[in-house]
């Protein structure tokens, strides 16, 4: 039975698989292998994933939601007709289409997946996206960091015995940066820095805003569907920035008001964005003890390096040109299916070695001589840390004749205590003694799926206390995760007979609302057409039907961007 890898992108996701020698993209039921990460629930309450629900952001906003991926492991709940999803649900959606797409593709059933997550994602962030696994149906004993994935098919692709390079992987949500060596078959993340917040959809939001401003139109006081389609509009002037110098973006859902920008433009209103990418990578350098200089290449990764800006940013800032990799959208999900692959001990990867790094730091809680309700981070295993790791530090108490310590334990990089991610703790009971005579030894040792197991020993009488942490207090407890599997499996994903036609009629909603005068009246003479034919249930006359469709909007989607 085939392990698959998954690429679970803000923007788009992604699935492959390792056979025969090869990595194969799974394409999904437009024979795209870019699948995009928007859900939407239908008027009879099945569940759109993928194309049909991104064009009904525009139409149908209370009921479609997506990057979703930004808001994994917190508190946030989306509503989507009168529904309650956490993101991790909504995922699990996306995970489920991929899973089926899968096993159409492969002709088995399949259980288990490999899925890569940014290099920057704490604790509570990974276990959310094993449980949106879970929810799907899958098991996800392994999770893959996104640079490290890249890595791992660059170094497959590239002709070099050893080298050093930086992974720049921006996507639509997440930066990922890594420092990374490859040598003998070893690739070795020696680094990583990253921004969970920052993304190519930063830059469509940059445009969208600025036409507001153009014309005195309040972005915070748009419609849930206005600001979605001004986004699409937004979107289509970035891309096409990828392969023009200059583009005139009309908004006809705003009266035909157009604004022009060039890639100079472009990068002066995301400056912010690329002096917060800036401090991603000095960290990320930084960390390694390593300079650009040194650095054999700069390889781009992620839908939204595409973007010229992007390489003249790193160019004039770090001095270095940077080059895209191969399919810089399907990278890290090609690495997926390599590491689902070595987990299946396929032949062809038994030499292959990835190791990765501790991208948190991990550490206890010590007295804050200033504020006692104020405790301090102590650093055990510091960040970038080679996994698996294991680590000890010494503490004594704090104060005369304690009966017990309590050793909490924390994940980040923040001062106090308060400023990072509880992850939970361990009492020893000690001597009573003065202040600062007991000594204790706190060991952590932490692997490569993210488990830490904590021993605190008392070395006076070598009592011993110990715990596996890892982030199952953020997750549902078992029980309530069965019931919620239980009931998403009422939540029935639309059927891949007939998705042609029902992207058809979306794209034409979609269309419908954004444009105006001749223009619509043409959307809405074809989409008359097509509603006619789907009345006669005659396949052929659909066929036609949706042939005609199909070629209105693509010449009126490509006369918008000529204009």
């Amino acid at each position: 039975m085939a392990i698959i890898g998954i690429d679970l992108g803000t923007t788009n996701s992604l699935v492959c698989v390792f056979k025969e020698g090869y990595t194969a993209l799974i394409p999904n039921s437009f024979g795209k292998t870019l699948t995009p990460s928007a859900v939407s629930v239908g008027e009879d309450g099945s569940i759109y994933v993928g194309a049909v629900a991104k064009e009904r952001l525009v139409t149908h906003p209370e009921a479609t939601a997506a990057s979703f991926k930004r808001y994994m492991g917190t508190g946030k709940v989306f509503e989507l007709s009168g529904r309650k999803f956490t993101p991790q649900e909504l995922s699990s959606f996306v995970l489920r289409q991929l899973k089926e797409d899968a096993e159409r593709f492969l002709g088995e059933e399949v259980t288990e997946a490999v899925i890569s997550v940014p290099a920057y994602f704490n604790d509570n962030q990974r276990y959310a996206t094993k449980e949106a696994g879970e929810l799907a149906g899958l098991k996800v004993e392994r999770l893959i960091n996104e640079p490290s994935a890249a890595a791992l098919t660059a170094s497959r692709l590239d002709e070099k015995d050893e080298g050093s390079f930086l992974v720049f992987d921006f996507g639509g949500g997440t930066l990922d940066v890594s420092v990374v060596d490859y040598f003998d078959n070893v690739i070795e993340i020696i680094a990583v820095s990253g921004d969970n917040h920052l993304g190519g959809d930063d830059f469509d939001e940059k445009i969208a805003r600025y036409f507001c401003e153009q014309y005195q139109i309040s972005y915070n006081g748009l419609s849930a569907g206005e600001k979605a389609s001004l986004l699409q509009y937004a979107e289509k002037c970035k891309k096409d920035l990828s392969v023009m110098k200059e583009v005139t973006c009309t908004f006809e859902l705003y009266g035909e008001k157009k604004v022009t920008i060039d890639n100079a433009g472009l990068a002066k209103l995301g400056q912010d964005i690329f002096d917060r990418a800036a401090q991603v990578i000095t960290r990320a350098l930084g960390d390694s003890g390593r300079r650009m200089e040194d650095m054999d290449e700069v390889v781009l990764v992620g839908g939204s390096s595409r973007m010229p800006v992007v390489g003249f940013f790193l160019l004039t800032a770090f001095g270095k040109e940077a080059h895209a990799a191969v399919s810089p959208d399907e990278i890290v999900a090609m690495g997926a299916g390599i590491y689902a692959g070595i987990k299946e001990r396929k032949e062809e990867l038994r030499d292959l070695v990835l190791t990765d790094t501790c991208p948190f730091t991990l550490g206890v809680n010590v007295v804050n001589p200033a504020d006692h309700r104020n405790p301090i981070m102590s650093p055990i295993i510091e960040r970038n840390s080679i996994l698996p790791s294991s680590k000890k530090g010494f503490y004594t108490n704090a104060s005369a004749y304690q009966g017990e310590m309590l050793i909490k334990v924390y994940q980040g990089e923040g001062y106090y205590c308060r400023e990072n991610i509880y992850l939970g703790e361990v009492r020893i009971s000690i001597p009573k003694k003065k202040k600062e005579e007991n000594k204790v030894e706190v060991c952590f040792t932490y692997d490569i799926n993210g488990i830490l197991l904590v021993e605190v020993t008392d070395l006076d009488n070598g009592i011993k206390e110990q715990a596996v942490l890892s982030s199952d207090q953020f997750r549902l407890k078992e029980e309530e995760l069965k019931q919620r599997v239980e009931e998403l499996k009422n939540y029935k994903l639309a059927p891949p007979g007939g998705i042609r036609t029902k992207l058809a009629l979306a794209r034409g909603e979609r269309l419908f609302v954004q444009m105006m005068g001749g223009r619509r009246r043409a959307v809405e003479n074809v989409m008359g057409k097509l509603h006619m034919a789907m009345s006669t249930q005659n396949d052929q006359a659909i066929a036609n039907c949706l042939k005609e469709a199909e070629a209105v909007f693509d010449f009126l989607e490509g006369k918008e961007r000529r204009e």
